[in-house]
C-alpha cells in the first residue's frame, strides 16, 4: 500500500491587489484526490485573510497532480488537506 505522492505542485498565482497591497497570508483547503490523480473538490477550510486569496488557491490547486493512494493494489480517492502560502518574497 503507498499513499498519495504529489507529481506536479503548480504555485498559486499571486493576486494582483494583493501584491500592489503588500497583503501576504495564507490559505488551507480540503480536496480530493481521485483514484487517476487529480484533484476534485477543493474547498477553502480556513484562510487568513478571508477571502483575498481563496479564488488563487483552488485555481492552482485544480491543476496539481499526484500519484494516488494504492491499497490491495487498487488507486482509491482519498481526501487531503494543504496549506499554501502567499509571501511577497516568493511572488
Amino acid at each position: 500500500d503507498s499513499d498519495s505522492v504529489p507529481l506536479v505542485r503548480v504555485p498559486p498565482q499571486y493576486p494582483m491587489r494583493a501584491s500592489e497591497r503588500g497583503i501576504e497570508g495564507w490559505v488551507v483547503l480540503r480536496f480530493t484526490i481521485t483514484a487517476a490523480g487529480t484533484v476534485k473538490n477543493p474547498v477553502v477550510i480556513s484562510a487568513e485573510p478571508a477571502r483575498i486569496f481563496d479564488r488563487a488557491a483552488i485555481r492552482a490547486i485544480k491543476k496539481w497532480k499526484y500519484r494516488p493512494r494504492v491499497v490491495d493494489g487498487v488507486a482509491v480517492e482519498r481526501v487531503e488537506e494543504v496549506k499554501l502560502s502567499f509571501d511577497l518574497d516568493d511572488a
